[in-house]
């Protein structure tokens, strides 16, 4: 009976230190010397700033999952879980809880830059800022097309099935479709956009701007630029 038991205690003590090294999970703290060192050896990084001040300033090649709004939450479903994270914010708690988050969800491979944005700043590493899309003549765009097989065209027009520009996709900025789909596109790629109205096509290029996109043009002159310009459309 004795013996019996003593397995038993064995057993349940293997249950409650698995359980304990489970709950144990969490994200390892790195200097910035040590993030910069991340970001230099790993192109497929991904720097995750959890805070509302992005526009001020972010880490290179950043994406913008604030944690305060429940965007992060949102986000969490779209990540990839094979990749390697490193989170920051402007303040601790925000980057704590923007860690543990991931996490929570399932990420292995996640890290937290102690001392946030400031201790980066501090160490004189670089920054980027968003910036504006850039306008570029239908000329220039082409080029673009065929220069850059990743290229993503989109046209931000309720228009579409009447023509756009070859292999666009449609994102109508009007309806909110484009608010929608920004969530799903990659951020790392460069983007093309035009409506057939000016005001509609900026507004498309500034909102993915607004939401963290590095590369973005505009054709300017829109579509009609594009067939005054005798240049290829698809129906």
């Amino acid at each position: 009976m004795k013996g019996r038991n003593f397995v038993w205690i064995c057993v349940l003590t293997i249950f409650l230190l698995s359980m304990s090294s489970v709950n144990a999970a969490s994200y390892k703290n790195v200097t910035a010397e040590e993030g910069l060192d991340m970001l230099i050896a790993d192109q497929e990084l991904v720097v995750v700033d959890v805070s509302p001040m992005y526009d001020k300033g972010h880490l290179p090649r950043a994406v913008n999952h604030p944690v305060g709004d429940g965007s992060l939450d949102e986000g969490i479903p779209m990540l990839d879980k094979n990749k390697t994270y490193l989170v920051y914010c402007h303040g601790d708690a925000p980057s704590i809880a923007g860690a543990q988050k991931l996490v929570d969800a399932g990420f292995e491979k996640v890290y937290r830059l102690a001392g946030n944005y400031r201790a980066w700043v501090d160490a004189g590493y670089p920054i980027a800022m968003i910036e504006d899309y850039v306008d570029v003549s239908p000329q220039e765009a082409l080029k673009m097309i065929l220069e850059n097989p990743e290229l993503i065209t989109i046209d931000v027009s309720p228009a579409y099935d009447k023509g756009h520009l070859p292999k666009a996709v449609n994102h109508p900025v009007g309806d909110g479709s484009l608010d929608e789909g920004i969530p799903m596109l990659n951020r790392s790629k460069t983007y093309l956009v035009y409506c057939h109205m000016e005001s509609a096509s900026r507004s498309g290029a500034q909102k993915l701007v607004d939401a963290g996109f590095q590369k973005v043009y505009r054709i300017d002159g829109d579509y009609s630029a594009w067939v005054d310009a005798g240049y290829p459309v698809e129906k």
